[in-house]
């Protein structure tokens, strides 16, 4: 008569650790329960905070037109200057404004991402001017071409005052174009970029 096997401590722990990696994918440690805590915590923490700067952000550009239609007084200066967080508005036709995700690229961090951060506003008004007309070679037809001027103020918006006013132009056009059928005018390329550069080289203040 066979008798039954006795399970050893040893049978008891190889038992109970491949209950841990089978059913509960491995035993932790209370240092590696803790760590795992903390990390689920940060990974929380971080979500919430990427939350609320996306809701600032998203409120920030849902009021351009707000912006837009600032006039506080002219106060200019001798010196130029950005205060605290920029944002560039840019006024269109039919009293519609816009932000443009390229100045954000290119401002970064000098760049505000919510309401509260807008301590100045560039305010960009662009137009364009007669300068001639092309000569489609193939139908004779006259295109028209025509140079581009932004009229830009800086505001400072704790004062609130218009601190500094400046004109950007680009007259130049190219020489020579190729023309399509869909063509109906040639416009000269914005002065956004020389916008920018001298936003960004102006001195600042918190």
């Amino acid at each position: 008569m066979k008798m039954p096997l006795k399970n050893t401590p040893y049978q008891w722990l190889l038992l109970i650790s491949l209950f841990c990696i089978i059913v509960v994918s491995g035993c932790q440690s209370p240092e590696e329960t803790a760590k795992a805590k903390l990390d689920k915590e940060l990974a929380d923490k971080k979500a919430q905070a990427e939350q609320a700067k996306k809701k600032a952000l998203d409120e920030l550009e849902s009021q351009s037109d707000k912006f837009a239609a600032l006039a506080p007084p002219v106060q200019e200066v001798d010196q130029p200057y950005i205060k605290g967080k920029v944002i560039f508005v840019y006024k269109r036709a039919n009293n519609k404004s816009e932000f443009l995700p390229e100045d954000r690229a290119a401002l970064g961090e000098l760049y505000a991402n919510s309401v509260a951060e807008v301590k100045t506003v560039v305010q960009i008004n662009c137009f364009n001017f007669r300068e001639g007309d092309y000569i489609n070679e193939r139908t004779n037809a006259k295109i028209p071409a025509f140079t581009v001027r932004c009229d830009v103020d800086v505001i400072d918006n704790t004062i609130p005052a218009v601190i500094a006013s400046k004109q950007f132009e680009n007259k130049k056009l190219p020489d020579k174009t190729v023309l399509k059928k869909t063509d109906k005018e040639i416009v000269a390329q914005n002065p956004y970029k020389e916008i920018q550069t001298f936003i960004r080289n102006l001195p600042r203040k918190p």
